[in-house]
């Protein structure tokens, strides 16, 4: 039978997209999202960094970052109306971060947005902290890669992207986990880790149909088990 699952979508579109880290400094947010996913996830497939630069902002910064991007990564591999995009290799992250550590936190455009940003995908699982492993039960194969969404999001598959910037860092969360006795400390462990507080909606519960051909969701309330320090 296929398992039910619960997971945390922090946060979608409609509530803004991520959540804020409470920190000006990106080397200080790539940490704390770096000890997160140390602490609470084993990976799931390759990492993928990226530097973006956009449009709209000061002419003289924005043509310093366009310099040192084409000296550090090369040309862009994508290049549109609002903003230019390198890929990152994992060498070249320290350097860039030194970059927006130290770049001026008014570099934004127009719109208000980080001129520069990193920034990093991931797909994890997240990890039984009783045992070290991913929790048995909940993968996308799990769960016959039952697709949640038109954006390639799986039910039993989790993701983190975190983007990190001069004037403030973000975390979004795709977030799968057991929906039986194991929740409850499950909830708990992430909640503990994590670098931002999960918010008390956004949870689905996800119920295998009758038939197994595929899930229902509806809405819950964040699973508490015990309180968590803040």
């Amino acid at each position: 039978m296929r398992p039910e699952l619960v997971t945390y979508d922090g946060l979608p579109a409609s509530s803004g997209g991520a959540h804020r880290l409470r920190t000006r400094k990106p080397g200080t947010a790539l940490a704390q999202v770096q000890s997160f996913l140390a602490a609470c996830t084993l990976p799931d497939g390759p990492s993928r960094w990226a530097f973006e630069l956009w449009s709209g902002g000061p002419e003289a910064a924005t043509e310093r970052w366009r310099a040192f991007a084409a000296e550090r990564l090369g040309g862009p591999r994508r290049s549109g109306r609002t903003h230019r995009e390198w890929s990152v290799h994992e060498q070249d992250v320290a350097a860039i971060m030194r970059a927006l550590d130290t770049a001026d936190p008014v570099e934004v455009t127009r719109h208000g947005q980080a001129l520069a940003r990193l920034t990093l995908t991931v797909p994890v699982c997240l990890r039984d902290p009783a045992t070290g492993a991913p929790y048995s039960g909940v993968s996308a194969d799990e769960t016959g890669a039952f697709a949640v969404d038109g954006y390639g999001r799986m039910l039993g598959a989790s993701g983190i992207r975190g983007t990190f910037a001069t004037s403030g860092s973000t975390l979004s969360l795709w977030l799968s986990f057991p929906g039986d006795e194991r929740l409850g400390p499950a909830v708990a462990a992430v909640r503990q880790a994590c670098p931002v507080r999960p918010s008390a909606t956004h949870w689905r519960r996800w119920v295998p149909t009758k038939n197994e051909a595929g899930y229902r969701s509806l809405k819950i309330q964040m699973p508490v088990s015990a309180p968590v320090s803040e």
